[in-house]
């Protein structure tokens, strides 16, 4: 460089005159070598600092890290791609903190855009301050975007440093707003990520405000407002506690659930219970029995409350809320207050849901006979809310109890229950086709007299298919779990084949057969046969499992990963039983 210079120095001299154009050329020598080149990132970190050249600054820095991280196979932690973070992180941090006053509102979403992206941990200040910001001047338009970018940052980094400014830019978001709408997703995703034990007091304190639906058109757009915030806070708040098994939390979830104000929480509250476990098994049971005064109180007076009655209701409500709680959460020292709440229960509704939790709960002699006793006492004209027929739901139920021993009982119900017309019809087909599911080898005789009797034409085909599939594998573990995965049993028109292989799995199998049904689970797409799997796979886990819990949580994150839609939503009972068997493990 310094012999460069001198030669042009030289061939300038050689064409001017006098000491002017000396100076003049040794000027524009110091010029050509000192300046920077606008093709290198670092003669547009020196930019940032012009506000006039600021907006162009950040989308050139932008497309460096962009163009490096393509050359990289997007691969970031590449020495080249390291090399010119490690130039652009800190300056671009540093505007953002330091001129976000200043900065207008595009140039600064389009900053805190550029530094989200960069997922790098030293950009934690910049994220920090979005948050903050927006915490102390909530915005509401889909312009001011930087919460919806930090949030995105902050779900991959995880940084502890972050919680308490998440947390409270998430207490100020309001879903129902433009910018609510593009951003809640977002936030919902980082509070789930990082959950932090200090959130358990601000998030428990979220679920205590009503939600009210909007019933009518003069107070539509007020009440439609503030019911998508409270479902954002509250659905979110529900899930994080759960995630942080936060035992404070029992009374404030089950309050939601006896609340039918929130039933759009329900699901979130229900599911945070199962991962708390066994707390939250208690105070159901405790619930369940009547014993917890404050809740019962609770329960009456909502329900009053909405109903607009003069008195609190005299059914119990809280008994099927309880059941439905012990029974979701499926550990198995609640049978035996189950069981006893059931034998003096005389509310048929409640006994049909009793008797229904019962069922989801690994099977014992007592649940069992529990179970035919609520079954034979309740009338065939009985329904359970929404409008279920009680009987029909138990006769399904029965099911998963995987006993092929029911088979008669289940056959004499199908001839006694007193009643008729197509109520019984419909309960009859019921038992049909749990007999189906349930039958032996053996037990082809009883199964194929019950079609006979009870069966239409889709009954007698899907017989074809559970004698087809007996005769092929017997008593053969192995052979059933082939079929579960078989490509042809997830059409749809072969699916009970494939259900009913699981069926044979949960009957047969073991804790290893459990393991190699996960194992197989990629190649179970039918969302019934995949959803019987997973009802085996915990049926098959009746201690609990945290190792088949990790190895169902690999599945899910997998899944979730490949953004693909049908196999989300197909994991829904995976995680259900992903919870129940690592919460029944602990």
């Amino acid at each position: 460089m310094l012999r460069s210079s001198r030669a042009l120095v030289s061939l300038l001299r050689s064409l001017t005159f006098g000491t002017a154009a000396t100076l003049a050329s040794a000027t524009l020598v110091t010029s050509v070598v000192g300046c920077k080149d606008e093709s290198q990132p670092e003669y547009w970190v020196d930019k940032l600092d012009d506000a006039a050249w600021r907006a162009r600054a950040i989308q050139r820095l932008e497309q460096f890290f962009e163009d490096a991280l393509t050359k990289s196979n997007k691969d970031p932690n590449t020495p080249e791609v390291q090399a010119l973070l490690n130039k652009v992180v800190d300056p671009l941090t540093k505007a953002y903190v330091d001129n976000y006053a200043e900065l207008d509102t595009k140039t600064r979403v389009s900053l805190i855009k550029v530094l989200a992206s960069l997922r790098d941990k030293r950009t934690e200040p910049a994220l920090k301050k979005a948050f903050d910001e927006f915490a102390k001047k909530p915005a509401t338009q889909k312009d001011d975007a930087d919460i919806k970018w930090a949030a995105r940052a902050a779900t991959d980094l995880k940084l502890p440093s972050l919680g308490d400014s998440l947390l409270q830019a998430f207490l100020k978001l309001k879903a129902h707003t433009m910018l609510g709408g593009i951003a809640y997703k977002d936030v919902n995703e980082a509070m789930v990520a990082m959950p932090q034990a200090s959130w358990g007091g601000p998030l428990r304190t979220a679920l205590e405000p009503v939600i009210s639906a909007p019933t009518g058109k003069t107070d539509a757009a007020e009440k439609l407002d503030d019911y998508r915030d409270q479902l954002f806070w509250q659905t979110t708040a529900a899930e994080v506690l759960g995630i942080l098994q936060d035992g404070a939390a029992v009374e404030p979830l089950l309050r939601v659930i006896l609340d039918p104000g929130k039933a759009d929480v329900h699901p979130t509250a229900l599911l945070a219970l199962v991962k708390i476990g066994k707390p939250a098994a208690e105070r159901g049971v405790k619930l369940l029995k009547g014993e917890d005064k404050a809740l019962v109180e609770f329960a009456g007076k909502r329900i009053q409350e909405l109903t607009k009655s003069k008195e609190a209701p005299k059914d119990r409500p809280y008994v099927p809320v309880a059941a439905l709680v012990l029974g979701t959460i499926g550990r198995p020292e609640s049978i035996g207050p189950m069981v006893n709440v059931l034998k003096t229960e005389d509310k048929e509704i409640n006994k049909a849901v009793i008797a229904r939790e019962l069922a989801k709960i690994p099977a014992t002699p007592q649940s069992k006979e529990a179970f035919k006793a609520a079954f034979e006492s309740i009338s065939l004209d009985t329904t359970v809310p929404p409008g279920a027929n009680a009987l029909q739901m138990l006769a399904e139920a029965a099911g998963m109890f995987y006993d092929p021993g029911m088979i008669d009982w289940l056959l004499g119900r199908a001839e006694a229950t007193r009643g008729a017309g197509d109520d019984k019809k419909a309960l009859q087909t019921a038992i049909t086709i749990t007999i189906l599911k349930l039958a032996k080898p053996n037990q082809l005789a009883s199964a194929k007299r019950a079609v006979a009797a009870y069966g239409t034409q889709l009954e007698k085909d899907l017989y074809a298919q559970v004698e087809k599939l007996l005769k092929a594998c017997g008593d053969r573990t192995s052979c059933y779990l082939a079929e579960v995965e078989k490509g042809e049993n997830q059409d749809q028109k072969n699916q009970f084949a494939g259900i009913k292989a699981a069926y044979m799995i949960a009957m047969l199998g073991n804790e290893q057969s459990r393991d190699e049904l996960i194992q197989r689970l990629d190649a179970v797409e039918n969302a019934a046969v995949r959803y019987s799997s997973a009802a085996a796979i915990d049926y098959l886990s009746p201690k609990g499992s945290k190792d088949a819990a990790g190895k169902l949580k690999t599945i899910i994150n997998k899944n979730k990963q490949s953004a693909d839609s049908n196999k989300i939503q197909g994991d829904a009972p995976l995680k259900h039983v992903m919870y129940r068997i690592e919460s029944r493990a602990g």
